[in-house]
């Protein structure tokens, strides 16, 4: 293996990218297999104490990733070494080299033992360089969080020694107010929130004070803002109407309060004169409500918040918003429910489905969730008696109809929804129906099967059949291979349909599906009259590369010798693809 490592690298040395045709996830599969022995680990050491940070991109790129990876299972133990890689890697960084090669760098830099080699003084011109690409507009979101995670491995002592705390300010004031775009100031945030402890209040008061005069921002910036009003309890923060220039932000930020910080009111200005402070949580909930940027996630939050008067008006006007599609979407009624339920009794409850009328079918999710808090039995409560009878006749007839008109997404819909409740099951020549008619969905096929194992007495042999045997549907195939092994209909097998099933199972692409066969193989091998069938059938499938050692224990014989070293697999074809595609006009951007 390591004339096949030290071979390939001496290819990669021509390119900067790599042929179009190569298949990149192989260098991931490569280091993930090597187990980096003695002798692996010489070849690294020469690498690394050979490479020229001035040439292709390629081989500086394998190198360091091979460096990451073995600092990572903690297989070289060598300082020294690692230490002058460090400082001869930031050559790199003036080069403009691909996004590629800088963000597997920055993934060598953020490894802890790799970090922890230098002191922090020592990596200031990394530091500075960091900082100064996070302020640009052109570097990509993944990488600017890369450096952020970079610059937070400096501990807190030395980061204010070193500037960092400072320059992450005056990047956030400057672009928190300026960019179009938020990444920057999202990138800023996120190493002003790993120093949130030693930030000076002068800071504190910049950051408040940027956050208010500047367009949308992201949820973490706001999130530090509440997170630097627990620390700092005598920061002051001006919340009142109309004194921030994104009311979006302000509204946000009030949610956020009542919703994380425990005293919410402490040091929150309510007024334009500024020497007016909140006194409770009331007043802080109604300049929430009262706000025309208030949105149902905002309610959500602060449910628990609310008083009696507060929730009164909110359920009102949510009962006349579920009405509106624009308004409110079934994704955030369902989001709202678990916060919901302490509040709202029973009757409240049902009333909120009933003005939801048929959107309740929009999607299944939402009762699932009624199900998860309330259990199966929510639809024996007497105040849902006609929600449930409305929505019995509603899903019956979805049934029925889109049978008509194939609309199976309907139909599966439906048909989930009896399955969370069976009270809603379909009648019986309904369900037979589907599985007639509707061999050409397999996701109303799941349904049915689904269906008719648990509450219609088991899934007849012409479905397992026609599945097993003659559908390329992978998920209900799934569904009657794992049937077959359930007691009734296994005992009613004869040794012709076994094999069949078995073969069938064996020989499917899906891997699930063989383990599922490799199951009912060795149930069956415990039945005499079985037995010898099922010898002969999986005896074909003794030397198969993924169930040789399945079907080899089953035979109780000796495992096959053990296939070539992974690595030297994956080597192997790395060095045949590039010497096929060897033509340096056929290159892949790195990243």
């Amino acid at each position: 293996m390591d004339l096949l490592l030290e071979r390939l690298v001496s290819i990669c040395s021509v390119y900067d990218e790599l042929p179009h045709s190569f298949d990149d996830t192989l260098i991931d599969k490569l280091v993930d297999s090597i187990q980096f022995e003695e002798t692996s680990l010489t070849v690294v050491r020469n690498f690394v104490r050979s490479i020229d940070f001035e040439s292709k991109c390629i081989p500086i790129q394998m190198v360091i990733r091979l460096l990451d990876e073995a600092m990572t299972k903690h297989k070289l133990h060598d300082d020294d070494l690692v230490l002058e890689f460090i400082q001869g890697s930031e050559a790199l960084l003036p080069q403009s080299r691909p996004l590629k090669l800088l963000d597997d760098l920055f993934k060598l830099y953020v490894n802890p033992d790799v970090f922890a080699i230098r002191k922090p003084e020592a990596w200031l011109s990394v530091i500075r360089w960091a900082i100064n690409e996070i302020d640009q507009e052109h570097t990509s979101v993944f990488l600017r969080r890369r450096y952020s995670d970079f610059i937070c491995q400096v501990p807190s002592t030395e980061a204010r020694r070193l500037l960092i705390i400072s320059g992450a300010v005056e990047i956030f004031a400057r672009r928190s107010r300026a960019s179009p775009s938020s990444c920057i100031a999202d990138a800023a945030t996120q190493i002003l929130s790993r120093y949130a402890m030693d930030l000076a209040a002068e800071e504190c008061i910049t950051y408040v004070e940027s956050l208010r005069n500047s367009p949308r921002q992201g949820e973490r910036s706001l999130k530090l803002l509440v997170k630097l009003k627990e620390i700092h309890s005598n920061l002051t923060i001006p919340l009142t109407p109309g004194s921030w220039s994104n009311e979006s932000n302000r509204v946000d930020v009030i949610s956020l309060l009542l919703a994380l910080n425990p005293n919410p009111c402490d040091g929150i200005e309510a007024y334009r004169d500024n020497d007016h402070l909140i006194e409770n949580v009331d007043q802080l909930i109604d300049m929430l409500l009262y706000s025309p940027a208030v949105k149902i996630y905002h309610k959500t939050k602060i449910l628990h918040r609310m008083n009696e008067r507060h929730f009164k008006t909110f359920f009102e006007q949510l009962i006349v918003d579920v009405k509106i599609e624009s308004k409110i979407t079934i994704g955030e009624v369902t989001g709202l429910l678990s916060s919901l339920a302490p509040r709202a009794s029973h009757q409240q409850m049902a009333q909120l489905f009933e003005s939801l009328g048929g959107r309740v079918l929009e999607s299944r999710s939402l009762l699932q969730e009624l199900f998860r808090i309330y259990g199966p039995d929510v639809f024996e409560f007497p105040e849902f008696s006609d929600f449930k009878n409305r929505l019995r006749t509603l899903l019956t007839n979805m049934i029925r109809t889109s049978m008509l008109e194939s609309a199976w997404e309907q139909t599966d819909t439906a048909l989930e929804i009896a399955y969370i409740f069976p009270c809603f099951l379909p009648e019986n020549e309904d369900i037979q129906a589907l599985s007639q008619n509707n061999r050409n969905s397999p996701y109303v096929m799941c349904s049915v099967l689904k269906l008719m194992r648990d509450h219609y007495g088991g899934i007849p042999e012409d479905l397992i059949r026609h599945f097993l045997l003659e559908s390329a549907d992978p998920a209900p195939k799934l569904i009657c291979m794992k049937y077959l092994s359930n007691p009734d209909f296994f005992d009613s097998l004869s040794a012709e349909e076994l094999e069949k099933y078995l073969d069938a199972g064996l020989s499917d692409d899906g891997m699930e599906m063989r383990q599922e066969a490799i199951k009912l193989a060795e149930k069956a091998l415990g039945k005499a009259q079985l037995k010898d069938r099922v010898i002969d059938v999986i005896t074909e499938y003794k030397n198969d590369r993924w169930l040789s050692r399945y079907v080899r224990r089953l035979l109780c014989e000796e495992l096959a010798p053990q296939p070539e070293n992974e690595s030297i697999l994956i080597l192997r074809q790395m060095l045949s693809s590039l010497n096929v595609h060897a033509n340096e006009d056929e290159v892949k951007d790195c990243y």
